[in-house]
């Protein structure tokens, strides 16, 4: 996860595309592997690993894929949960 500081306050950002590359490479799993199993083209797989952002659709083809919850990324209390 990356920090932004904004006026003496420290922001969290959350780099979801970022957060799926590490696991994808934890888990020893390919990039075509990964473009497979949620049915794109590799090269969307890389355009993925830049994003800040993600549909909930494609977020959750994700979570199948490689088993494991990307949405609790996004909960509320967000530091407790390790991505």
């Amino acid at each position: 996860m990356t920090r932004i500081k904004r006026e003496s306050q420290q922001v969290e950002t959350l780099h979801i595309g970022k957060i799926i590359e590490e696991e994808l490479r934890r888990q020893s799993r390919t990039v075509t592997w990964l473009s497979r199993k949620i049915h794109c083209d590799r090269r969307n797989v890389y355009d993925i690993f830049n994003r800040t952002s993600i549909d909930t659709d494609l977020l959750n083809r994700i979570s199948v894929a490689l088993n494991k919850d990307f949405f609790a990324c996004y909960s509320v209390n967000f530091n407790a949960v390790k991505c």
